[in-house]
């Protein structure tokens, strides 16, 4: 009886050596190789920040193996595959840990390649949201306008957009061919309001703000010019702008 608790003791004895030696810290060898880590496209599109930590397997020199232990799903993938491009000093074989951190922040995206403890930061600027809006036609319209200057007709091409559907654009067609386009136009229910360069009759060009009310198919307002000169115009609807002119 007395022998047996002697193998016993002795046995005790002999395993806490090796469960402490699994627990202790590893120390990762030195990487002398690697791919540049990159934040994932679409974690970056959808915001997606954290920790992976990657258990990596060594065969000396190379990863023999690269698992994501923890970490959100759009990001555990380009952790293990940029951990899979590792090589190191001629080490014992083994099994490691790192952690692949991704962060949003201002800046620039930048990495800290194997901050210590075996930390890969990697931080880059959130993606810039950029939001389009269909241009909805109001339609071709055949306008004459009327001041001191003289008598002389456009044809404008109308359209809006914007998120209240606010933003005014018109574009016509000078005498010469040449394309004159507004860099101001306002919509706000029936009312227009816009300014474009027009060529005069004179032959000069004058910054004009136009503004205007359309009933059905038809427009009614007024304009002023750089030169101060004030006068009338009236458009009417079209259904082809090539028979327009």
């Amino acid at each position: 009886m007395r022998h047996a608790r002697t193998i016993l003791m002795l046995s005790v004895l002999l395993t806490i050596p090796s469960a402490m030696a699994q627990e202790s810290p590893e120390v990762l060898p030195k990487v002398v190789q690697h791919a540049e880590p990159v934040y994932p496209p679409l974690a970056r599109q959808t915001r997606i920040q954290g920790e992976v930590r990657i258990k990596v397997t060594t065969d000396g020199e190379s990863v023999r193996d690269a698992e994501a232990e923890t970490g959100h799903p759009l990001l555990r993938k380009a952790a293990e595959d940029n951990a899979r491009t590792w090589k190191f000093v001629t080490h014992t074989p083994g099994i490691f840990h790192v952690a692949f951190r991704y962060k949003l922040s201002s800046g620039n995206a930048d990495v800290a390649f194997l901050e210590s403890p075996a930390i890969v930061p990697i931080d880059a600027s959130p993606p810039v949201v950029t939001i389009y809006y269909a241009d909805i036609g109001i339609g071709t319209w055949k306008a004459q306008l009327q001041s001191t200057h003289g008598k002389f007709w456009r044809v404008f091409q109308l359209s809006y957009t914007g998120a209240d559907g606010d933003w005014l654009d018109a574009n016509a067609l000078n005498p010469k061919g040449e394309s004159e386009e507004s860099d101001f136009g306002h919509k706000e229910g029936n009312f227009l309001a816009f300014t474009i360069t027009l060529t005069q009759p004179d032959g000069r060009q004058l910054k004009t703000f136009l503004i205007g009310i359309m009933r059905g198919d038809k427009i009614v307002g007024t304009f002023v010019d750089d030169g101060g000169i004030r006068g009338k115009w009236t458009a009417a609807r079209v259904a082809d702008s090539r028979k327009a002119r």
